[in-house]
């Protein structure tokens, strides 16, 4: 699961060392980034293939041909 917060500056430091005593199995990474400097934020490969799965299995999908014969 991805959770994305927003910290102040001032406040990092208190925050980090919150998450350093989190149990070390809690936490698969952590990316801090210069909310000024932020553009996007790549995804590892797992997670991509996996939303797109959870994404197809709930589609409702039609055929190519259907779609641009309605446009």
């Amino acid at each position: 699961m991805l959770v994305q917060l927003t910290v102040t500056d001032s406040e990092l430091p208190a925050f980090m060392n919150i998450i350093e005593h989190l149990r070390s199995d809690m936490i698969e990474s952590i990316s801090i980034l210069d909310h000024d400097d932020a553009s996007f934020v790549v995804s590892s490969k797992s997670m991509v293939s996996e939303r797109t799965q959870a994404a197809e299995a709930r589609g409702n999908y039609i055929d190519h041909d259907t779609f641009w014969n309605e446009v």
